[in-house]
């Protein structure tokens, strides 16, 4: 992953192109309605139904290939799968009835019967 940049734009892009891919047969298929079809409809639906069927083959295959540029990464990087956990996000000093089912005792409840005050 020596250019990230050049994966964001590429990746990050697909909304757009689906968004285009859609849109630009349908105006087409407007178009083509108004000249030749008398304002019938048909070439909208038409151009809508091939560029939600061209735009998600694009999604799919672009899909694909940010799976086989995760894949050589992991390939060419083994250090950049082994995940690793930051521990000092943990608290050690949590009372034991907040970790586990144990019953509260009354006296150490600070916010009453009903939890917190509102």
């Amino acid at each position: 992953m020596a250019k990230p940049w050049m994966e964001i734009g590429r990746y990050g892009s697909v909304g757009f192109e689906l968004v285009l891919t859609i849109l630009i047969p349908a105006a087409i298929g407007h178009w083509l309605d108004g000249r030749y079809w008398h304002d019938s409809g048909y070439g909208v639906g038409v151009g809508f139904v091939v560029g939600v069927a061209v735009g998600f083959r694009n999604l799919v295959r672009t899909a694909n290939g940010m799976q086989r540029d995760i894949e050589r990464a992991e390939a060419n990087d083994p250090e950049a799968t082994k995940w690793t956990v930051d521990e000092s996000w943990t608290h050690p000093d949590v009372p034991a009835h907040e970790s586990t089912n144990a019953p509260i005792d009354p006296k150490d409840d600070k916010h009453g019967k009903n939890g917190p005050p509102s």
